[in-house]
């Protein structure tokens, strides 16, 4: 059995680190924007276009990383679960949650290739919730790269009965 290396990406920070190693688990976290979420330009630069921005370039960074891992490649994106259910006070985190979600779905898509995985967790109040760390540490497992594509709910079944794109 292999390691993988780990990195863990917040979506949230305004700069993202320079030179980092490369490594074949990334796992970026979104926690929503901060404060009263308007429409104006300023709040979409801020709150929307920054974190999509950060996590396409952490995967392109990380991309030959994840594509060498032998079965052992995976993205892993970390989210509130309201935000993917849809919150009418947060339609930002919700368009940025959206927008990751079919993130995932394309990164699962090309993923394939290289018997590597890419899913989607959402939690109810913060990402180190035990539930959450269970299950990236069970995504990021060898055995587990037949699951891809997925979104993974880790608060309490809210997922139930909801009807999935």
């Amino acid at each position: 059995m292999t390691t993988s290396t780990v990195t863990t990406i917040d979506l949230g920070n305004t700069i993202q680190p320079v030179g980092v190693p490369t490594a074949s688990v990334v796992v970026l976290v979104y926690r929503g924007a901060l404060g009263a979420q308007t429409l104006d330009a300023a709040d979409l630069e801020q709150a929307v276009v920054h974190p999509l921005t950060a996590a396409f370039s952490a995967i392109q960074h990380h991309w030959p990383a994840i594509t060498e891992a032998h079965r052992r490649g995976r993205v892993l994106v970390l989210a509130p679960v309201s935000a993917a259910l849809g919150d009418p006070l947060r339609p930002l985190d919700c368009a940025v949650t959206g927008a990751l979600i079919s993130f995932v779905r394309s990164v699962a898509i090309e993923l394939q290739r290289h018997d590597g995985s890419a899913n989607a967790i959402f939690y109810e109040t913060d990402p180190n919730e035990p539930a959450v760390t269970e299950l990236v540490a069970a995504l990021t497992a060898e055995h587990a790269a037949a699951v891809t594509g997925q979104e993974i709910f880790a608060a309490n079944g809210t997922d139930l009965g909801r009807l999935h794109p």
